[in-house]
């Protein structure tokens, strides 16, 4: 493979090309040969992931059309869908995907210029900071745009599907420019967010060198905490639900979006024009967008070209006065209570439970999901849930169940699966204490699971009570989310055993391969199983309760403690093979190892 530059990108003649120029021409061959290769690995090496990744979106894209295509036919019966309700949503829509992108484009554009090897080489060379700072923005509004392309994209799709724009049936559905504006009016949005979150980043790196922790973890509670007070706000609402009064109120306490000067305002101001076939207000609004957009940019450019290099030179340079927090308290407490377990395999278990407290991206993913869950669970009586059928609540509660254990399969998937490999550069250390191999491995079990079923045990408890749940199914649901528990942990552990990636130093990269791919799609399997086998039975019994003829035909009270037991003992069987069998393979190949 040839390293040349190609004819597009030599530069011109000394006299006509600049310095910069010719910097800016290596940086965009340099983009392209970096886009290139990876595709191609992508293609020989996985495919197995890449036809994951296109499969997903496509079935999610297609997932989440439907469902706003459904949703926005369901309100057009009773309001206009271009009035001033649609126009509330979407910039509350809009205005939420304003603040996330903000986060994650500051994240990312951060770690980038002041963290990667990449930065570190580019700066030695002659290229200008605000050039490597376009260089590392772009790939930054790459990663973290394409999650609101997915989102955005199909609601604004079936919305154009859904609008009436005339009194006649011939004039349903937005005029064909609709749908041609749409891209530019995401990628001008797109671009205001993530300018503003890379001016925080270059300023976080000048003025809190080396605490960038500590003002990640401030916004996050702080945005946190704006959104609990806005979803208690909501969710407090006085009339009764879906009234005339209901509705008003729920608008009054939205109207804080509708401030003329947020961008999501003028998005969705624009989006709704040019649905309406108003290309006067739609082009109005995209200019707007389009200049603050620039603007927004060219201020971040100014400032990296003026402060990028004295922020990474800070970042690099001086020493962090922070005093480590001790864990005494916690080791004490530990050891406390599993003196049962052999003291090698207790320190083990410490050494992961350190590592993981002492990650934010770790324990905050964790708390930020299993928070928002239990946020969730506790105003399900708000909901209406509890006064429901017992056809609901039922379904309602395996829906919940679902979900915990759906995102406790990405939690083992993306933490515990990479937890041997990054330990393979140092088993050396792991090698000197007086333990089995095998016992390594339990360890890392132990801990997996422990974590596991206290934060899952503690979710579907939750739910259930606020669902008025009687005591069995309280029950039922409690052993099925242990066996769930067990098992992901015993998967990922002996997957992460059989699979490992030695090479890798960043989890994230080691989850997204093959090894993490296959157990991701394991775990989804193991999970479908469980819950179906006892679901299905508890669905066929109380769909017919509201129906006495239909309860004999569907499936009686004998019907269901047949079927019922039957699904547990299968569960459980099926349970301990996925906890013990990856847990032996794993086993198996990790004595054969060579370290």
């Amino acid at each position: 493979m040839s390293l040349a530059l190609p004819e597009s990108f030599v530069p011109a003649p000394a006299s006509a090309a600049t310095p910069a120029d010719r910097s800016a021409r290596a940086l965009r061959w340099l983009r392209w040969r970096q886009l290139s290769n990876t595709l191609s690995a992508l293609v020989a090496d996985s495919r197995l992931r890449a036809s994951m990744i296109v499969f997903c979106s496509a079935v999610f894209w297609a997932g989440l059309f439907l469902l706003f295509l459904k949703s926005f036919q369901f309100i057009a019966i009773y309001v206009d869908l271009a009035n001033t309700i649609i126009e509330y949503l979407f910039g509350m829509f809009f205005l939420s995907l304003l603040v996330m992108l903000l986060f994650s484009t500051g994240i990312i554009v951060y770690a980038a210029l002041f963290h990667s090897r990449e930065a570190t080489f580019l700066l030695t060379t002659p290229a200008a900071a605000d050039r490597i700072f376009a260089h590392k923005f772009a790939e930054a509004v790459a990663f973290a745009s394409w999650g609101f392309l997915l989102l955005g994209s199909p609601l604004l799709v079936a919305y154009g599907l859904t609008i009436k724009v005339g009194p006649s049936a011939s004039d349903a559905g937005a005029p064909w420019p609709y749908y041609a504006l749409i891209p530019a009016f995401l990628a001008v949005f797109v671009l205001i967010p993530s300018s503003l979150g890379s001016i925080v980043a270059i300023a976080v790196a000048n003025v809190f060198p080396r605490r960038e922790r500590t003002v990640l973890a401030l916004a996050t509670v702080v945005g946190l905490g704006v959104f609990l007070y806005t979803a208690w706000k909501l969710l407090t609402t006085p009339y009764e639900a879906l009234s005339s009064d209901w509705l008003g109120s729920v608008l009054n306490r939205l109207a804080f979006c509708q401030n003329p000067l947020w961008p999501s305002r003028w998005m969705s101001a624009g989006l709704l024009a040019a649905a309406k076939g108003d290309w006067r207000g739609a082009g109005y609004y995209l200019m707007i967008l389009s200049s603050h957009a620039g603007l927004a940019y060219l201020t971040a450019a100014v400032l990296a070209r003026d402060l990028y290099r004295r922020g990474y030179g800070r970042i690099q340079g001086e020493r962090s006065s922070r005093k480590r927090r001790g864990f005494g308290l916690m080791d004490a407490t530990f050891h406390r209570l599993f003196f049962y377990l052999p003291q090698p395999i207790r320190l083990l278990i410490l050494k992961d439970l350190r590592t993981f407290l002492r990650d934010p991206t770790q324990w905050s993913q964790f708390l930020i999901f299993f928070g928002l869950l239990a946020f969730y669970f506790l105003n399900i009586p708000r909901l209406g849930y509890g006064a429901q059928s017992p056809y609901w609540r039922n379904l309602v509660s395996f829906l919940n169940l679902s979900v915990t254990a759906l995102i406790l399969s990405t939690f083992t998937s993306r933490f515990i699966f990479p937890l041997l490999s990054l330990e393979g550069r140092n088993f050396w250390t792991l090698g000197l204490l007086p333990l089995r191999r095998d016992q390594i491995l339990w360890g890392k079990f132990a801990f997996s699971a422990g974590i596991s079923l206290i934060s899952t045990e503690f979710l579907v408890v939750l739910s259930d009570l606020m669902l008025q749940m009687n005591p069995w199914m309280i029950l039922l649901h409690v052993g099925m989310i242990a066996v769930l528990c067990l098992g992901l942990s015993g998967i990922s552990v002996g997957l992460g055993a059989r699979l490992p990636n030695l090479r890798e130093s960043d989890p994230s990269k080691i989850a997204a391969g093959f090894g993490g791919t296959f157990n991701l799609l394991v775990s989804l399997v193991f999970i479908f199983t469980i819950v179906t086998a006892l679901a299905v039975p508890c669905h066929l019994y109380f769909v017919g309760q509201d129906n006495a003829e239909s309860a004999r035909l569907i499936l009686s009270w004998g019907a269901l403690r047949f079927w019922l037991t039957t699904a547990v003992i299968a569960s459980l069987i099926i349970g301990a093979a996925a906890t013990i069998i990856p847990l032996r393979i794993g086993i198996r190949a990790f004595n054969r190892m060579e370290f």
